[in-house]
């Protein structure tokens, strides 16, 4: 398919419910969905252009997963009640061809009734971690399995939360039993250390690619530094005197372990020897999080509090419903609506200021599963199928990198593939462009 500049799509528009003069900026756009309509219209006369593109068949109530080499669905059975489902293995579509390919299964297992799968993600040696949970039972379960032919290999109680070259991080979430976190050896699931704790979160700091320091926070306020290769205890911050029983929440980010205690204080410690470098209030603080140059607070009201990581002085607040999407050095992306609740939409903001800079309009994210600098969100063009575009904060409006025929929603991207869920029910598969 040609790639057509909707450039014109990233600027904002009304919504239909507000009856008042069109700006200049919505009759531009509803020329350029024209204009994409009739170019697609007459690009059908010609022999469509090649591409790495796949149709996955999908029955409703499907979930799909991309992983490096290989597209998953887990998928009801057909014709039966009980609730059976089976794990489906589909190979990565590599060639380029005129019409989407549809892929044939590789091989098929059955998924054990009541367990919902929520993660698939591959690992070396090819093989496949798959982890579900069982909400009737409260209890969650990890398989390694062979991608090249579904065998089971090993699993284990719990969900992997992160893998690393030979080892992966397990813990339990909701279980019955005693919440646990635990190192096992990835080639065969065996225990390398574990911590019978009750553990309200976890975090974890990585450099060159590779994990140097958990964080966790216990349901009785205290927290602890983890070495990850053996699981010894390097600091512990016991439960503060002025309050035995509160919860606590704890996140390493960069050199600094930050606090939030009684969702109203925010303090500061070095992750080595956890020594206090600050506090702040911050009146309904529920979470902290990097945002470029500053600590990010998110409040119980949906706004959010800047802080200098330095000495926890307040730069800027904002109201209403403030959804950090993704941070650069000086800007950032959010999704936001008013103190009304009125949706805004995507914006651009500044980061030292919390000025808004830009108003994007209403986009569809695309899920991802890891970080990245970009992000990518779709909008819909009627009887055509979606546009998709990259969503960075250090561009002065979405960029459109390409159209997907047919497509409703439901985008899911993991590398460098696209995948959405079509108007007739399956599952489509594009590769993104370079």
């Amino acid at each position: 398919m040609t790639l057509i500049d909707l450039g014109e799509l990233t600027e904002p528009t009304d919504p239909p419910a507000t009856r008042r003069r069109p700006r200049h900026g919505s009759r531009r756009l509803s020329a350029a969905i024209v204009a994409l309509v009739g170019l697609l219209t007459l690009a059908g006369a010609a022999p469509p252009a090649r591409r790495v593109h796949a149709t996955v068949p999908a029955a409703l109530g499907s979930d799909l997963f991309l992983t490096q080499e290989h597209v998953f669905t887990v998928t009801p059975l057909p014709r039966v009640t009980d609730g059976s489902q089976e794990l489906l293995a589909y190979p990565r579509p590599e060639r380029a061809t005129g019409t989407p390919q549809r892929l044939a299964p590789l091989w098929r297992v059955p998924v054990p009734i009541g367990n919902r799968i929520y993660r698939v993600q591959s690992v070396a040696d090819s093989g496949v971690l798959v982890s579900m949970a069982r909400e009737s039972a409260g209890t969650s379960e990890t398989l390694h399995i062979d991608a090249r032919t579904g065998e089971e290999r090993w699993r284990t109680p719990g969900v992997v939360i992160l893998d690393e070259p030979g080892r992966a991080l397990v813990r339990t979430f909701g279980d019955v039993t005693t919440d646990k976190l635990w190192s096992i050896d990835l080639a065969t699931a065996r225990d390398l250390w574990s911590i019978p704790l009750p553990v309200a979160s976890v975090d974890y700091r990585q450099r060159d690619g590779l994990v140097d320091t958990i964080v966790l926070s216990a349901l009785d306020g205290e927290v602890v530094v983890i070495d990850p290769e053996n699981g010894a205890i390097r600091h512990r911050l016991g439960v503060p005197d002025d309050n035995p029983a509160g919860y606590q929440q704890a996140a390493v980010i960069g050199d600094l372990v930050v606090v939030i205690r009684n969702s109203n204080t925010v303090t500061a410690y070095t992750v080595e020897g956890l020594v206090r470098r600050w506090q702040a209030t911050v009146p309904t603080a529920t979470y902290v999080t990097s945002c470029g140059p500053l600590l990010c607070t998110g409040l119980a009201s949906g706004g959010m509090t800047a802080l200098d990581p330095a000495s926890g002085a307040v730069r800027w607040s904002k109201e209403g419903t403030v959804d950090l999407l993704l941070t650069g050095e000086q800007r950032a992306l959010a999704a936001m609506a008013g103190s009304s609740g009125a949706v805004q939409g995507l914006v651009t903001f500044d980061l030292t200021s919390g000025e808004v800079l830009a108003e994007h309009g209403p986009w569809e994210l695309v899920a991802r599963y890891e970080y990245a600098p970009q992000m990518l969100g779709v909008r819909q063009v009627p009887d055509v199928g979606l546009v998709l575009a990259r969503l960075d904060p250090t561009q002065e409006r979405p960029r459109t990198v390409d159209v997907l025929a047919g497509a409703a929603g439901s985008c899911q991207s993991r590398y460098e593939l696209v995948a959405c869920r079509l108007h007739n029910g399956d599952f489509g598969v594009w590769q993104l462009p370079a």
